[in-house]
């Protein structure tokens, strides 16, 4: 029989049934821990210049975010598109209440089908939980009936990378009428050529595979989980 007080002393801070597990809360329960780069986990503490910053932002906040999202959305795609100076590329980004509410909504927007991962069949288990949560079937990665693909590039938590050419020569394989989600909220990490090996350049790429194949992708955008749709914002937007 179990030792009931056991059970009481073990430190339990996941709902296995509801929450996906995630490294940025659990460094400070390991004895070993040296660093988690699947998340931006400073192990010497918070910087005092950020808890300062943090503080000073607090005497900024009078209401709820403005519904149009500005300054905040004008100032991301110019962060995106830097030579966008007519912010040409604006309405392709969507944003909400954090990255959880708009994987829900996005997910939700593709028809019933089962979900695969790939190319990497170990990455952020976010897009996992969210499909599950759909009652979507999680299939291998190379189930071509699965309607929805989800990648994450760079990967978290392995760090693998696919170029740009890379990428879209994966994307290629997918089969028609399906759904890709791509992940790119690390894409920085590559280096001061990051926009330019990313999938936010090849709107009429995206257009070509939507308009011939019915084969539509969804970008996470770098730095900040905020959706950017390369093609069709309207049709996506009243899905959502």
């Amino acid at each position: 029989m179990a030792d009931p007080s056991a059970a009481a002393n073990k430190s339990t801070v996941w709902d296995e049934h509801t929450q996906t597990f995630h490294g940025g809360q659990d460094w400070k329960f390991l004895n070993n821990f040296v660093e988690d780069f699947s998340v931006t986990t400073n192990g010497l503490g918070t910087p005092a210049s950020a808890l300062q910053a943090a503080t000073d932002a607090v005497h900024t906040i009078h209401h709820y975010p403005p519904a149009d999202f500005q300054p905040a959305l004008s100032h991301l795609s110019s962060f995106l598109w830097p030579k966008d100076t007519e912010l040409a590329n604006m309405p392709l980004l969507l944003l909400g209440n954090g990255a959880s509410e708009l994987i829900d909504l996005v997910i939700r927007s593709v028809p019933a089908g089962g979900m695969r991962v790939g190319p990497n069949t170990t990455q952020y288990k976010e897009y996992e939980r969210s499909a599950a949560a759909d009652d979507r079937a999680m299939l291998a990665s190379t189930d071509a009936s699965a309607k929805l693909t989800c990648l994450v590039n760079p990967n978290n938590p392995t760090g693998d990378y696919y170029s740009l050419a890379q990428i879209k020569a994966y994307i290629e394989t997918c089969p028609d009428n399906h759904t890709v989600i791509v992940d790119e909220s690390m894409q920085p990490w590559v280096g001061p050529h990051w926009r330019s090996d990313s999938l936010i350049q090849e709107r009429d790429w995206v257009r070509h595979l939507s308009e011939t194949r019915k084969l539509d992708v969804w970008i996470m955008t770098s730095w900040t989980k905020i959706w950017y749709c390369p093609f069709k914002p309207n049709q996506y937007i009243e899905l959502l």
